[in-house]
């Protein structure tokens, strides 16, 4: 998760918060940035919070997807002595409009590339790029959207030096009714904070150096041989198998050690026993 003073952000797959790599921090710009891995097929959220729990002002989140803004998630002014709950500190986009009535899920897609000369040029500067910028804002009315995304899939030149195998995309349209939407006017002339999310495949993270290399399973490490005992017919399934066999022939000196303890157990109760019994007999004369 990203932080900028009071405010955190991060992108949300599977409930879970995406690692963030390559983290820097602009104080000039008031700007954050990182690199994080995109799945093609995964549905995302954009998330951010406030804990300036004495904040009494209201602020918004504008979203910018590939360079084209996708709409806004306005946080309300906390009230006087209003207890800071995580759904009053937090607020998450996961949707865009792209009619009056139909939204749909925000979700990560491969790229569409095409040999055409006319998208030779088509290729967003901000291709790959999810950005969160917050600012304080002042409500003005109610009134219903007018502005919706398009719903259609990028097309880049396969020439494009910008291009990535991934982009933004969008799910299943869902239907809802006419929805109405408080209008903002932003206070200021610069957002408070700006979160900039650069998504490539985790492949490619690896690759350029970003994300260190999966961890990878360790083989052929040494152990103990274990003590040659001839194998007992009891645990023979007949596989013959060279995992089977290793295992038999571990437990059959575990059971070998069982009953060499067990034995040391009788012997040194039987050699108490016999001198308990021997000073019985002196003490008796």
């Amino acid at each position: 998760m990203l932080s900028y003073g009071t405010l955190r952000a991060c992108i949300r797959v599977d409930g879970q918060a995406l690692e963030s790599y390559g983290i820097e921090t602009f104080p000039e710009e008031n700007k954050v940035t990182c690199r994080i891995a995109s799945e093609a097929g995964k549905t995302f959220s954009v998330v951010w919070q406030d804990i300036n729990y004495a904040r009494q002002y209201h602020q918004t989140g504008d979203v910018t997807l590939d360079g084209i803004h996708g709409g806004g998630q306005l946080m309300h002014a906390l009230g006087f002595n209003e207890p800071p709950t995580y759904q009053r500190c937090t607020a998450e986009f996961k949707y865009v409009n792209t009619s009056m009535n139909s939204i749909r899920p925000l979700t990560f897609s491969r790229l569409q590339l095409t040999d055409e000369d006319q998208h030779l040029n088509s290729a967003h500067a901000d291709l790959g790029e999810i950005s969160l910028a917050i600012w304080p804002v002042s409500v003005i009315g109610m009134g219903y959207r007018k502005n919706t995304v398009s719903a259609k899939g990028t097309i880049v030149h396969e020439r494009s030096k910008k291009a990535s195998s991934h982009c933004v995309g969008f799910g299943e349209e869902i239907r809802v009714p006419p929805q109405q939407v408080i209008n903002v006017a932003r206070v200021g002339i610069t957002p408070t904070a700006t979160f900039v999310f650069r998504y490539r495949p985790f492949d490619r993270l690896v690759a350029d150096g970003i994300a260190p290399p999966p961890m990878q399973p360790s083989w052929g490490t040494k152990r103990e041989a274990p003590v040659d005992v001839p194998e007992s017919e009891d645990y023979n399934d007949g596989t013959g198998s060279d995992i089977d066999d290793e295992a038999l022939r571990e437990l059959n000196a575990l059971k070998a050690q069982v009953k060499r303890l067990e034995e040391r157990i009788t012997t040194t109760r039987s050699a108490k026993r016999v001198k308990l019994e021997s000073s019985d007999s002196m003490r008796s004369r």
